[in-house]
């Protein structure tokens, strides 16, 4: 378990933040959400837009992150995840920020908020690949999309270890669809990897549907 101590000058940007989160409640907003499955406990319906203009206001704060998650609204969790500083996130906070992460939403944003900025990202990223944990599982394919994407990332040996760990059958189409985002990334990361990546997909297609639409997608990226 983690624990904190709190601060004043904490607190009252936590009050500062939530009162500007409150101010972007938009009726109209929360019920298109709920209209494309987005039925949070306690949300207010801001924008992703509006959650990352907060965000730009204020450094990021360890303890302002913990405040703002706990809060329990979907936007003071999204803002959590823009100002949490990552070299202080704890395996225990990491599992409790999944049991509490209630939508598709919020694990696309502390993905691509925090998560990819995690020191040990590279070791979760296998860890969660291979977890029974739906939510990890999505988080992994998110993430490595979004490394594959990384200039800087000169090796490869994070998205070829990826590859082979893939499940070879697909219970959710929320989760294909990731998958085939984050392949189509890492196709574009030059020959090793490719190679890698078409002679698996081309063995998986033979037998399974959902293969078989991830190269089709793939063949397009590829102009093959």
């Amino acid at each position: 378990m983690d624990f904190f101590i709190d601060r004043k000058e904490t607190e009252e940007l936590f009050q500062e933040i939530f009162k500007k989160i409150q101010i972007l409640r938009n009726g109209e907003t929360h019920h298109e959400m709920k209209k494309f499955g987005l039925k949070y406990p306690k949300s207010l319906g801001a924008t992703i837009v509006n959650l990352r203009e907060i965000g730009k206001d204020y450094q990021k704060d360890h303890l302002l992150a913990h405040k703002l998650w706990t809060k329990g609204f979907r936007e003071s969790k999204i803002v959590a995840t823009l100002l949490e500083e990552p070299e202080k996130v704890t395996g225990d906070q990491l599992e409790r920020w999944f049991a509490e992460m209630d939508s598709n939403e919020l694990l696309e944003q502390a993905s691509m908020n925090l998560f990819q900025y995690l020191p040990n990202i590279k070791e979760l990223v296998k860890e969660w690949v291979k977890s029974e944990d739906a939510s990890k599982q999505v988080c992994a394919v998110m993430v490595v999309g979004r490394l594959a994407m990384d200039k800087n990332e000169e090796s490869d040996r994070l998205f070829i270890d990826f590859i082979e760990m893939l499940p070879k059958k697909f219970e959710d189409a929320y989760f294909l669809n990731q998958v085939k985002r984050a392949l189509g990334k890492i196709a574009r990361r030059g020959d090793v990897v490719v190679n890698k990546l078409v002679a698996l997909v081309c063995e998986l297609k033979r037998e399974d549907e959902d293969w078989k639409e991830i190269w089709a997608d793939l063949q397009y990226e590829l102009n093959l």
